[in-house]
């Protein structure tokens, strides 16, 4: 408990809605507007991605969100004229069908934000039977991504992939990325999704498609509720609001700033990726995470 306060003591300050406010980003413009634009954003029925894409349809974007829950996503077309696509986002094979779907029916995008994760803390298995976790944080991010690249969707487009501070917790790795039942635990495994998100921008921008990794800071939405009891409980007060997680990608997606090789992007700036000494040596070269995401995708028969 006393290193859990410890973390939550030194981030607080920055993380929270005192850090948003205190930098001044709510009397700062996020820039131009999205008029004439296509966004994707995954993970939109609540929370973070849910303000990204009423943001930017605010702003005006065409947005298309995918979710599960078509409750939700019914009403995100009636109050905000958002356009829903129901998707299973930790299948591989809805991950592919949905870049498809997108490629075929909407044509080139302009923003995809790879929003939609999830922490446990308890095993489970995917449909394809992969660690659920590691299907939806990671998995499915890159079969959709690599599937519209590949049929140039995201031509002079940008992807945004949402991570968390949680990454500091660990170094680039293969082992975290999908564990065993015997000695799981979602927190690490979470950071080693975070963590591998920002190789993957890399990867995504040296292939010409400018991609960045943003950390929302801490907010507060069912998600964190359910996952993280205790920040909720000793911070809940002082959470960010959805709008304020949002910040950052509306304004990467206005600015559309150089991308910088190994930066987690926090409150419009690209910020080190690294608050502890362990997680600056990774444990494998990028290689080896990109070469199982693929090798497991075929696998799921997303090929």
């Amino acid at each position: 408990m006393n290193k859990l306060l410890n973390f939550y003591g030194r981030f607080a300050p920055s993380f929270t809605a005192a850090g948003f406010i205190a930098r001044g980003l709510p009397l700062r413009p996020i820039g131009r507007a999205f008029s004439g634009q296509t966004w994707l954003v995954t993970g939109a029925t609540g929370g973070i991605g849910k303000s990204i894409a009423i943001g930017a349809a605010k702003r005006g974007a065409t947005v298309y969100v995918v979710g599960r829950n078509g409750e939700a996503l019914a009403a995100l077309a009636r109050d905000h004229g958002i356009k829903p696509l129901q998707f299973d986002l930790d299948k591989v094979g809805d991950n592919v069908r949905l870049a498809e779907e997108v490629a075929a029916g909407v044509g080139k995008l302009d923003v995809l934000v790879n929003n939609v994760g999830r922490l446990e803390h308890v095993y489970k298995t995917s449909p394809d039977g992969f660690e659920s976790t590691y299907a939806l944080n990671l998995l499915g991010h890159y079969a959709l991504t690599e599937r519209l690249i590949a049929r140039g969707a995201l031509k002079d487009g940008l992807v945004i992939n949402m991570a968390s501070g949680g990454l500091y917790n660990s170094a680039l790795s293969l082992r975290r990325l999908e564990q065993t039942p015997e000695r799981y635990s979602g927190v690490m495994a979470y950071a080693a999704h975070k963590r591998a998100q920002i190789a993957l921008s890399d990867k995504w921008t040296a292939q010409g498609v400018r991609s960045y990794t943003m950390h929302p800071g801490w907010v507060a939405t069912d998600g964190v509720r359910t996952a993280l009891p205790d920040l909720n409980k000793h911070l809940g007060w002082i959470l960010r609001s959805g709008a304020q997680g949002a910040d950052t990608a509306l304004w990467l997606a206005a600015r559309r700033p150089a991308p910088q090789a190994g930066a987690l992007w926090f409150d419009r700036a690209p910020r080190s990726a690294h608050a502890y000494p362990h997680s600056q040596t990774p444990e494998v070269e990028p290689a080896a995470i990109f070469a199982k995401l693929e090798a497991d995708v075929a696998k799921a028969g997303g090929v």
